[in-house]
């Protein structure tokens, strides 16, 4: 690594001091002899801008320096390139940085990715539905429709600063119990058939991480950011009775022995509503972008990820 950028995300949920903390961080990397540039995000969408330029500039590394979101951003810009993603934890949730194994440190986080080695891993591509037609992105922790992507939409222009862990879940606990959400088609193709399966559900992800912390952390375990397929994961109706089983059951392991819940390895899925009224939210990293239909499938393409040296 010769070259470097960090891109911070000033409102960032865990964010510290910035006049400290990231000349602290270039100050790591210029000691390591890496060449290193700052920039922080302004708006939304500014860290896919930023990253594109980076990785055009010819930086080695683009480090997203902020929560889950940060990274999904800085996503757009450089799949596909040869630039290596870097996480600096900043955000609430971190899952990414997490499944990597990174101290919540910041500085800590940073040091222990020169010792790591980028790999090129594949990313999840989501083509989904917006107000100017249909729209592509790509995704390294999970995507879904539903309950999920309905709790990330009334999040939408809360500070996520002061939205904690606690908060997060008192609004997830609030609105499962208000809303009822009505099912939607989910038609799959598993990885060693290509007939396409249809069912019912009123919950569809898929994740790339084995844990999603906190009181989710059990839900998708036993994926893998290495997988070359997809794991999907529905929900099946009604959501009073499947959504509850499905925390209850992975609370206690036993996925295999709910009823309601569909777990299949698949080559692509597709949801899309029931009904044409129906709008079901659908999130991406933690992002809502739009609403059903939406199909999910691993793109072409990868993404070079710092990673821990493989054990010989």
């Amino acid at each position: 690594m010769h070259r470097a950028t960090l891109i911070v995300n000033a409102s960032a949920g865990r964010t510290k001091n910035l006049q400290t903390l990231v000349p602290a961080l270039m100050q790591l990397l210029e000691q390591r002899g890496i060449s290193v540039n700052a920039a922080e995000t302004t708006a939304k969408g500014t860290a896919h801008k930023l990253a594109a330029e980076a990785a055009e500039a010819g930086c080695d590394a683009v480090f997203a320096c902020g929560g889950d979101g940060t990274i999904h951003e800085v996503l757009q810009g450089i799949a596909g390139t040869t630039v290596a993603l870097g996480v600096v934890p900043l955000g609430t949730a971190n899952a990414l940085a997490r499944n990597l194994g990174l101290s919540l440190n910041p500085v800590e986080a940073l040091r222990q990715q020169l010792n790591f080695a980028p790999r090129a891993i594949p990313v999840g591509e989501v083509r989904y539905a917006t107000r100017d037609g249909e729209a592509t992105r790509y995704f390294i922790v999970m995507a879904g429709a539903g309950p999920d992507g309905a709790l990330v939409y009334s999040q939408l222009g809360a500070n996520k600063s002061r939205f904690g862990r606690s908060a997060y879940y008192a609004n997830a606990a609030r609105l499962f119990l208000s809303r009822s959400f009505p099912p939607f088609r989910v038609e799959y193709r598993s990885s060693d058939s290509d007939e396409w399966l249809e069912l019912a559900g009123v919950s569809a992800m898929c994740a790339r991480v084995a844990d999603l912390g906190g009181i989710l952390s059990r839900l998708t375990r036993g994926n893998s950011l290495l997988e070359t397929g997809l794991r999907l994961i529905v929900v099946k109706p009604p959501a009073f009775i499947g959504l509850p089983a499905w925390f209850a059951f992975s609370g206690v392991r036993l996925h295999g022995r709910n009823l309601w819940l569909k777990t299949v390895r698949v080559s692509e899925f597709r949801c899309t509503p029931i009904a044409p009224a129906q709008r079901i939210h659908v999130q991406v990293d933690g992002e809502w972008v739009g609403n059903l239909p939406m199909s999910v499938r691993l793109s072409p393409g990868t993404i070079s990820l710092l990673m821990p040296k493989p054990e010989l």
